[in-house]
């Protein structure tokens, strides 16, 4: 389930296809006005069938799901607002249970992943699992952030607690990066207007990102010559090099444990690695993007989603 002509998706739909595999693929975002549901309870389940312009899909043949993305139902034109606001309502439980009641392996399910954005959420159980996580604040207090800066007794960043991404009067859309805040020159109204997420600065040397596919893990360092890189490194792609490189025991043990409490099948792990060499565990992507990641190493990641879709939860 995604969005048509994604490039993730068709890696995916690649692997599984080459490993022998039956794929049908669509967007719930094209219901009602290119797809159509029909469903019967009989017999204590669900018969129910999905048709579009490729065909028709027996939900109860369904063995896997890979949920990548899918968009928002367009809906008819000429629809009242309130009408709208209705219509999509009705349109999200009548997919949205019909598709829990799947007796299928989801990656990820969507109920789980939307739970797992949740970073105040990541964080504590991160903690939990045996990952080193940063000191943190989220707070709303202007004050606030001084007295963490000087308990921290160093540099602090500025985080957002979303990974949303939004336009403004047809500009390119815009993107919030990790930010090196002064704490004496946050603005006391602004600061207290939203949630803000603040942690200590990580001296590093390099990040990882790593990709957990089940229990395959497929780390690449991520080295940045630039000074913007080395604080985010999604600021500043071009100044990027990678490297494919093993996870330790003890931090791969944690994201293990990790993905088990979050009910989560599949993410994309981000760290920040010390000069030391110590692991610091930064989010968890539970859609994280990975395939400019492959076609830059090499690393097999459609194809470990493949074979994570085809065998099915460990047992």
């Amino acid at each position: 389930m995604t969005s048509a002509g994604d490039p993730t998706a068709e890696a995916v739909v690649g692997a599984l296809t080459r490993a022998g595999a039956t794929v049908a693929r669509f967007d719930t975002g094209d219901f009602p006005l290119g797809l159509a549901l029909s469903a019967t309870m009989a017999d204590g389940g669900w018969a129910a069938t999905v048709t579009g312009s490729w065909g028709a899909l027996d939900l109860e043949r369904v063995r896997s799901v890979f949920y990548w993305r899918p968009t928002s139902f367009r809906l008819p034109a000429g629809m009242s607002p309130a009408d709208e606001v209705w219509a999509a309502v009705e349109a999200r439980h009548g997919w949205g249970g019909l598709l829990a009641s799947l007796d299928a392996w989801w990656v990820n399910d969507p109920v789980r992943s939307a739970a797992a954005e949740y970073k105040p959420l990541q964080l504590a159980v991160a903690a939990r699992c045996g990952l080193t996580v940063p000191r943190t604040l989220v707070s709303n207090i202007c004050t606030d952030v001084a007295d963490f800066a000087r308990q921290v007794g160093g540099t602090v960043v500025c985080k957002p607690l979303s990974s949303l991404v939004f336009a403004e009067d047809g500009e390119d859309p815009t993107k919030t990066y990790t930010t090196i805040i002064d704490p004496a020159a946050v603005d006391t109204d602004g600061f207290a207007a939203t949630a803000h997420l603040v942690q200590e600065y990580i001296d590093k040397d390099h990040e990882v990102r790593v990709t957990a596919a089940g229990t395959t893990l497929l780390a690449v360092s991520i080295r940045s010559c630039s000074t913007a890189g080395r604080v985010d490194w999604r600021a500043d792609y071009d100044s990027l090099t990678y490297e494919r490189i093993p996870v330790p025991e003890a931090v791969a043990a944690g994201i293990d444990r990790f993905l088990t409490q979050m009910g989560l099948a599949y993410g994309a792990f981000d760290f920040a690695v010390t000069p030391s060499g110590k692991w610091i565990f930064l989010e968890c992507n539970p859609v994280g993007h990975w395939l400019w990641l492959q076609h830059e190493t090499g690393a097999p990641i459609a194809d470990a989603l493949a074979q994570l879709l085809l065998d099915g939860p460990r047992r």
